[in-house]
């Protein structure tokens, strides 16, 4: 059965981010055309985060209510409605992301559960590929909505994102029968909260380095726009900086020790954000720098979730719960750095701003590291 559904599986995990990170190097063409202004802009990625948070948490009684077969179909459905309706008017446009967040707060869940529940031998070797998927997928999207958008208009530029939700849809219907029954679910979808030491470490983590990468990627081409660079390069950059973080997500966790990662992860984050400040060149390893380490600090935060007990039932519910505290967390960002800017009329303020988040994220990582290690 593992084999059969992993079409399935990839096909899903396209979905998991090419909607949300593929829209940013559009921004300034939806602003232009629907006449919103930077803090609305930024609801297209801080809506996501928050229907992830919501996810989280929503997701494990309705794969007991409805089970993964129809839930699929629902979700991948809603995915390709949204898409196509989105960018008709102002009102679309909010409506349709919120209706994109919550289907992909879903897959968020599902996936993984049925990994679990399909392919328990494989856990390891599927989540990387449905990993690699998602990340590859969304830097792809991002290279060329801003083409699509120049020969088709950015319209049908955005409802393209769509196309590989219908895949999915048809691949739910076509592997419906394959799917596992409720029962064989049920066990790993129970969620309860409990905020101890580690549990507390973990969503914070979590949600730091979250709110570090949906917030440069909601306005990094913004960012290299005003600091110089053009439309097509600032999108270009924004490809380099999802695409950057494949090896960094399939390499480097395998070969060094987690506490050995922090210091190389701060090294990272804070040279990658002082060359984000230089033109030119500058641009182009803010890119690569920031990328993979944003990548390597997301995927130790998913080790550290999987090594945090040993009993499976903790790790899913630290899992879940780090997820829902983190995404929300997550939401501010954006937003924040939005309004910063429009205050202080510059992007500094927001970027020294987000040089000390970095600086915590670690220092939260050490004491995670401590904790996980000490239990």
């Amino acid at each position: 059965m593992s084999k059969k559904l992993t079409p399935l599986i990839l096909l899903l995990a396209m979905n998991l981010r090419l909607a949300v990170t593929a829209i940013p190097p559009l921004f300034g063409i939806i602003q232009q055309h629907l006449h919103i202004t930077n803090t609305t802009t930024a609801l297209l990625v801080t809506l996501p985060l928050i229907c992830f948070a919501i996810g989280a948490l929503a997701a494990p009684r309705l794969i007991h209510q409805l089970g993964i077969g129809p839930l699929l179909l629902l979700t991948t459905g809603i995915l390709v409605i949204a898409n196509i309706g989105r960018p008709i008017n102002r009102l679309t446009l909010i409506g349709g992301t919120i209706l994109i967040g919550g289907a992909i707060a879903l897959l968020n869940i599902l996936i993984p559960t049925l990994i679990a529940a399909t392919t328990p031998s494989r856990v390891t070797q599927m989540t990387s590929y449905y990993s690699l998927t998602m990340n590859l997928i969304a830097a792809i999207g991002t290279a060329i909505i801003l083409p699509l958008a120049t020969v088709w208009g950015w319209t049908t530029a955005m409802q393209l994102l769509g196309l590989p939700a219908g895949f999915a849809l048809l691949a739910s219907v076509f592997y419906r029968h394959a799917l596992p029954t409720q029962s064989r679910v049920t066990s790993t979808t129970n969620v309860h909260w409990k905020l101890d030491r580690s549990t507390t470490l973990l969503a914070l983590f979590m949600g730091c380095q979250s709110l570090i990468f949906y917030t440069l990627t909601t306005w990094l081409p913004t960012i290299y726009q005003a600091f110089g660079a053009s439309v097509a390069e600032a999108g270009t950059l924004l490809s380099v900086f999802q695409l950057v973080g494949i090896p960094a997500a399939l390499v480097l966790t395998y070969r060094w020790h987690f506490q050995r990662l922090l210091p190389l992860i701060l090294l990272g984050y804070l040279v990658g954000l002082t060359c984000l400040l230089w033109r030119g060149w500058g641009h182009w390893l803010s890119a690569i720098i920031l990328g993979f380490t944003c990548s390597l600090v997301f995927t130790l935060a998913l080790n550290l979730i999987a090594t945090s007990s040993r009993r499976v039932t903790v790790v899913a519910q630290r899992s879940a719960i780090a997820q829902s505290c983190g995404y929300l967390l997550a939401a501010v960002g954006p937003l924040l750095l939005g309004q910063l800017n429009h205050i202080f009329a510059s992007w500094q303020p927001g970027l020294f701003l987000i040089g000390g988040l970095m600086i915590l994220t670690v220092s939260i990582g050490y004491a995670l590291v401590t904790t996980t290690h000490q239990q």
